[in-house]
């Protein structure tokens, strides 16, 4: 009996990487990625139900498959390149330089290659241009989520390292707010490209073990919405005063946020921080003397 090589095959395995194989060509809604696995099957075997369940055993096989305005791409493979600090930084200038010299045709050539290179590659190296405001928003984001500083690179080859805060639209841009002594709103359209550090803010600044008091006045005190780490101590608003127990948030971004309040907001407790208020109330003073 002539021996013969196994025929079985584990369909969902396969399915798996025939669902890994499309979203890394590109990045496609639950529709588009359904209207694709399908278009290469005998009969329609792939459906939102499905395709969601596959996903999940990428993501869960370490893949990282973010989804933003609706559209499913990958973000980072952990198997992929393994490009060095020297490396990284080479890829950053020579972006730099195609930006600034080459025709458009060859800016979207290397843009292309640049996407391939970040979804295999441990860094990331993530252009700041319209059509790629996904991958920003991803990498600015997941960075506030774990508490990692970002590094801001501008086109005129400078960099901004700093903490992330928020991102914002107005009047049709938009901004990338980050801290560094102060809080800076960094219009996108300067940027090159965003990279998330590997530098966490937490430990540096964090007060776990006490609380910061604040006490709000007037129509802020009536308006204010307490954050998941805040709690009321006292409450007059009516009257417009309200005190509020803040446990553990990041010093440096309470102060930006208070600072914000003005003369409606007073910091009771601890007095260090009261002291520290001061002191960036008169630098502040003086820079702008």
């Amino acid at each position: 009996m002539t021996s013969k090589e196994p025929r079985k095959k584990n369909l969902s395995s396969v399915q798996v990487l025939k669902t890994l194989q499309v979203l890394l060509d590109g990045d496609y809604t639950m529709q588009e990625l359904i209207k694709k696995l399908n278009s290469e099957e005998e009969y329609p075997i792939f459906n939102n139900s499905v395709i969601s369940k596959y996903i999940n055993t990428l993501r869960y096989a370490g893949i990282e498959i973010p989804k933003i305005h609706n559209k499913y791409f990958i973000t980072k493979m952990p198997f992929g390149l393994d490009l060095s600090i020297d490396e990284a930084n080479l890829l950053k200038n020579l972006q730099i330089v195609v930006n600034n010299e080459m025709p458009k045709k060859n800016r979207k050539i290397f843009d292309g290659m640049v996407d391939k290179i970040n979804r295999y590659s441990n860094r990331k190296i993530v252009r700041v241009e319209p059509e790629q405001f996904k991958f920003s928003f991803e990498v600015f984001e997941k960075a506030l989520h774990q508490k990692r500083k970002v590094k801001l690179l501008f086109k005129n080859r400078t960099e901004l390292m700093g903490i992330p805060m928020k991102i914002s639209e107005l009047g049709g841009k938009t901004f990338f707010h980050v801290f560094n002594k102060r809080e800076r709103s960094i219009d996108a359209s300067r940027l090159a490209g965003i990279e998330m550090t590997s530098e966490q803010f937490v430990s540096e600044i964090r007060s776990d073990n006490y609380s910061v008091v604040f006490t709000l006045k007037n129509q802020l005190a009536k308006r204010y919405e307490l954050r998941e780490h805040e709690t009321e101590i006292f409450s007059d608003r009516a009257n417009g005063k309200l005190t509020v127990s803040n446990k553990g948030e990041n010093k440096e971004l309470l102060f930006s946020r208070l600072l914000r309040y003005d003369i409606n907001c007073e910091i009771e407790t601890p007095k260090t921080y009261r002291e520290d208020m001061k002191n960036l109330l008169d630098e502040m003073l003086k820079n702008y003397e």
